[in-house]
This record gives structure tokens, C-alpha cells and sequence, in this order.
């Protein structure tokens, strides 16, 4: 059976959900509207380059590290639920070390490479990059290629705008967004030059336990760069061993 990896990042935050059209603060631009055109802006994206950086806090130090990384995307693959051809570098850590991870595909073959271990895997199934693919999505920011990019939020629940903020001295509109049925909490940041996202912000509450969020934000961004086909497929580095099977 194919294993899937679904370049989905899981939105674990535990919400009370309820049904509420969302409206506007007066005076204020239509949050539904900027969703509108951060869409129809985004899928006139074929390909895009851009380098990030993952901040968790709270509850989210759990299961994710800061990190930085970057990450080229080309069109979507419906199949496999991720995009059609991809390369993601990250500098991270895990469990108190230093992390370094380089993956991608070509739509045929995928691969990861780890840069601690000196070890590197490729296959078919995009399965091989093992529990290490989490590590990658957090970079992915997929909306830049997806098919639907942003249907998920146009049918929220709840959208709110929060008025405006600078990220990497881009001027941005602030939409917050409750998902249907429960499904999560975030808030985005859309630039008003071109209306394409520039922050994410993943909320996370879980009773007890507390709350925390995790925040990717783009630092430098090239839409529709001119991209080596090569660059989606292994490139074995010299004294790396190649291993017959998935990763970790």
C-alpha cells in the first residue's frame, strides 16, 4: 500500500466551535475580501522560492523546534497531496541536538539527506523521508502552489481582520481565522502589495496542558523563479552513505 505523507500541516488546536458569519469591524477592510484576493492572487503562482524561519511556543515546544530554513515549490500533485516538485533545506534540532536536513522530489522519485548522520534516502514512495517530512512541511507554506489554497478559510467559521502589521518590511493586513468544525486556529498575514501570505500563525490550546503557537514567517520571497530540474533530485554528498531503506 502507498503511504501518503500530506503535506498538510495538522491543526491540533482545540477549539469550542460555533457558527458565526464573518463580518467586518466598521470601518475596517472586509477580512473575507483580502481572503478573495490573497486566492486569486496565490493561484496565479506557478512556482516560488523563499527562505523562513518556525517559532513554537508554548505548548508547541512539545513537538517542534525553532528553525530556519528555505524552499523551492513547483505545482501541485493532487495524488499525493503535496507539491509536484519540491526542495526544502532546514537547520533545526532535535531532542537537544543540531539538526540538518535537506528533502525534495521530482513527482517520480523523493529523498532526504541528514546532514548529522551523514546518511541519505531515496525511493518512490514519498514515505522515505520518514518522521523527518514534519520537520520539512513546517516550511512547505503549500498554499503558494495548492490547488484550493485558501477554500479552507473562506469557509471558516469565524474570520476576524486585526488591522495591519510590517513583517521583513512588507506592509501586511492581519486575518484571523477560526475553521470549521473545530479544526484549528490561525492567524495570517497577507502583504498589501501583492496580497500573498508573509506570516502564519498556528494557535494551539489544550486544556490542561496550555497553549502555544507556532509562527512561520517568510523572510525573502521570489515567485515564479527559473529553477534547475536538477535541484529536486538527490545530489549524494561526498564521504554520505546511501541507505536501502526509509529513514527514520
Amino acid at each position: 500500500m502507498k503511504a501518503t505523507i500530506v503535506w498538510t500541516v495538522v491543526l491540533l488546536a482545540a477549539v469550542a466551535a460555533y457558527a458565526e458569519e464573518p463580518t467586518a469591524a466598521e470601518g475596517a477592510p472586509d477580512p473575507k475580501e483580502i481572503l478573495r484576493k490573497a486566492d486569486a492572487a496565490i493561484k496565479k503562482v506557478d512556482a516560488v522560492r523563499f527562505s523562513a524561519v518556525s517559532t513554537p511556543t508554548g505548548v508547541a515546544l512539545n513537538f517542534a523546534s525553532a528553525a530556519e530554513g528555505e524552499a523551492v515549490l513547483v505545482g501541485w500533485n493532487q495524488e499525493w497531496g503535496m507539491p509536484q516538485r519540491f526542495y526544502v533545506h532546514v537547520e533545526t534540532s532535535r531532542e537537544g541536538s543540531e539538526q540538518e536536513l535537506t528533502g525534495g522530489g521530482n513527482g517520480e522519485t523523493f529523498f532526504l539527506i541528514d546532514h548529522a548522520s551523514k546518511k541519505a534516502y531515496e525511493d518512490m514512495d514519498p514515505a522515505v523521508m520518514g518522521s523527518s517530512a514534519m520537520t520539512l512541511q513546517r516550511f512547505g507554506m503549500q498554499e503558494f502552489v495548492h490547488s484550493a489554497p485558501f477554500d479552507d478559510e473562506l469557509k471558516a467559521e469565524k474570520i476576524e481582520y486585526q488591522g495591519t502589521e510590517t513583517v521583513n518590511g512588507e506592509a501586511c493586513h492581519k486575518v484571523h481565522v477560526e475553521y470549521a468544525g473545530g479544526q484549528g486556529v490561525s492567524t495570517w498575514s497577507f502583504a498589501e502589495s501583492d496580497y500573498l501570505p508573509r506570516r502564519r500563525v498556528l494557535h494551539f490550546s489544550f486544556g490542561d496542558q496550555g497553549e502555544g503557537s507556532l509562527t512561520i514567517e517568510i523572510k525573502k520571497l521570489e515567485i515564479d523563479p527559473e529553477v534547475d530540474a536538477s535541484l529536486f533530485t538527490m545530489k549524494l554528498p561526498a564521504g554520505y552513505e546511501k541507505v536501502n531503506d526509509f529513514a527514520p
